[in-house]
């Protein structure tokens, strides 16, 4: 279990920030999923133990983050939001003080520097300024920081915000490849359903404080009963008004010879082969149909601005 949250609250003068947060948080890469505002930053910083929650249990990696905030941040690596930086340092220096900062001898800071440099893709640029790089390197080399010292798990705070969409494709690209290694799971927050769903297999889905899903993807996606695709071969119309004659629903699907079958309750798909054998229809495609993580992130907390 990465995180066990148990009724977490967080105030800030009259904002509610988290309202009784609860839910199991596992998985190898996992979306914190919400629009801007929904809380997402504060619940990282408080399983990170740099923020008090003013009740509730977390527990990250097993560790009561409320007790032992030092023995959390041991085994945990952060990647905050922003241009964060120390300048006048190189790459290879910035990921090397990380390393020192974590407890590593000078020496052993420097060779793991080295190869998370190389991890994310700065080797050739490890000996430039961090004030020279680009918004993509610099995302990339605060990736580097945060696992120098090989955490157990990862945070990062929206990594792909201000890049272009080349060094987004390549920092998701990272991020893959990290869940597929043996390296770190990943904890992704974001409000960017496309990052969610191209890196993840599991997901957390915020709003205005309140976590109104925990689970994977799959799941998610099979939230609620989605309607079943139907093709036919020829005129599809007796069949459709058939079945609409015995209490289902139908409409149109995306090709002429489609249609969506919401089945009535306590149906199942025993009546559509019935009404097609009924009525002579060549029934070629039977399948439910999937939602969108989209579709589903709507069908879960409603039509939340700042999704996209």
């Amino acid at each position: 279990m990465l995180l066990s949250l148990r009724g977490v609250q967080k105030r800030f003068g009259s904002l509610q920030a988290l309202r009784e947060v609860t839910c199991e948080v596992e998985g190898r890469a996992v979306g914190l999923l919400g629009p801007n505002g929904a809380g997402k930053t504060t619940l990282m910083r408080i399983c990170l133990g740099l923020l008090p929650a003013d009740a509730g249990e977390v527990r990250v990696l097993g560790i009561d983050a409320r007790r032992d905030p030092f023995a959390v941040r041991a085994r945990l690596g952060y990647s905050a939001e922003g241009p964060d930086r120390i300048p006048g340092l190189s790459g290879l220096e910035s990921v090397a003080y990380a390393g020192e900062l974590c407890g590593l001898s000078r020496r052993i800071a420097l060779l793991r520097a080295h190869e998370m440099l190389d991890l994310v893709g700065l080797d050739e640029s490890r000996a430039r300024a961090v004030e020279e790089y680009s918004t993509g390197m610099h995302q990339r080399v605060k990736i580097a920081m945060a696992l120098v010292h090989d955490p157990d798990l990862l945070l990062l705070d929206e990594p792909t915000s201000g890049l272009d969409p080349g060094s987004r494709d390549e920092l998701l690209d990272l991020v893959v490849k990290l869940r597929d290694g043996d390296g770190p799971a990943v904890i992704l927050s974001t409000h960017l359903l496309h990052d969610v769903e191209r890196t993840c297999d599991s997901c957390v889905i915020m709003n205005q404080g309140v976590v109104h899903y925990c689970g994977t993807l799959d799941d998610l996606r099979g939230h609620g009963e989605q309607p079943y695709v139907l093709r036919v071969v020829g005129d599809s119309a007796p069949l459709w008004q058939g079945l609409v004659g015995a209490g289902h629903q139908v409409t149109a699907g995306r090709r002429p010879s489609e249609m969506l079958v919401q089945l009535a309750a306590g149906s199942d798909t025993a009546a559509i082969w019935a009404h097609a054998q009924h009525v002579g229809a060549r029934v070629t495609h039977l399948q439910r149909r999937e939602m969108s993580l989209e579709e589903a992130f709507l069908s879960t907390v409603g039509n939340a601005g700042g999704m996209q």
